[in-house]
């Protein structure tokens, strides 16, 4: 009696599978709470930089002439940066611990044992919509006080995009950055609230601790940090610059920057890849 033919088994490492797991990565951080809660969040921020907005234009109209002229207000794109970067790291933290807290990562790692696939893949989703976020919600705040300024000449209200876009696009990417920062530190963590804390601390420790540095150091640490990484990726000049007269030979290229930028990436990444697959998943 002959028996059913085989049928040939695919390999995970396949590039279908490999689509699958991205398949799957995807629905998973789609059909989670925590990440429309993350989005609603950043839709608040930029609803919040609207009623900035209207403020900002409500308040020139009420002024005399003779003031207007000293009127000063930050851009609501540049006030949205830290609400999207600090969204989007929580993003990728919850991307693992999420899973990893209802046990449900031990049934990802048993239907695709390659753990390197599965982090890349789940990067690769997260990274995606912090770049999609990124740039999406800085477009919209920019055209809407744009469009609620109107003729208005409000100093720093009235640059056009094409000005304004390549620190725009550097701050989208500084989102995405912070992403794959957060989802590192969760790996290598293994917890919500230490990644954030570590995360939150990146971002507003280390650049206070970066000033009280001895010169040179203070603003050669501070020139490569993501905020003036940030800076430097638009071709503007780091804020480091202004820590004393140390900093008058530091400062990256653009290409320089975004390579720096890149090798947080690589880091986090790498350091998350490491500890995936040498501990187990309990």
């Amino acid at each position: 009696m002959t028996g059913l033919p085989r049928l040939p088994r695919r390999e995970v490492t396949g590039s279908r599978p490999a689509a699958d797991v991205l398949a799957a990565e995807w629905l998973k951080l789609r059909t989670v709470r925590s990440t429309w809660y993350v989005l609603a969040a950043v839709a608040a921020s930029v609803v919040l930089m609207v009623v900035f907005t209207l403020y900002v234009g409500g308040l020139w109209d009420g002024l005399p002439p003779e003031r207007r002229a000293t009127l000063r207000a930050a851009r609501p794109e540049q006030l949205l940066l830290l609400p999207v970067q600090i969204c989007m790291a929580v993003l990728g933290v919850l991307a693992f611990t999420s899973e990893h807290a209802t046990g449900m990562a031990r049934t990802t790692f048993t239907a695709v044992p390659q753990r390197a696939v599965v982090l890349a893949a789940r990067a690769a989703v997260v990274a995606a919509v912090a770049f999609a976020v990124g740039q999406g919600s800085g477009l919209v705040t920019f055209a809407a006080g744009r469009l609620i300024i109107g003729d208005r000449p409000i100093p720093g209200f009235a640059t056009p995009l094409w000005e304004e876009f390549p620190g725009m696009f550097a701050a989208g990417l500084s989102a995405v950055v912070l992403a794959m920062v957060g989802l590192g530190a969760g790996v290598v963590l293994r917890s919500t609230a230490g990644a954030i804390t570590g995360v939150v601390a990146y971002l507003y420790v280390l650049p206070r601790f970066a000033t009280a540095l001895p010169e040179p150091w203070n603003a050669r640490v501070g020139s490569v940090l993501l905020e003036d990484l940030t800076r430097q990726a638009a071709g503007e000049p780091p804020l480091a610059v202004g820590l004393g007269d140390a900093a008058a030979g530091i400062g990256l290229s653009p290409a320089a920057a975004l390579a720096v930028m890149a090798l947080y990436v690589v880091a986090a990444l790498g350091a998350a890849a490491v500890a995936l697959t040498r501990r187990d998943v309990r």
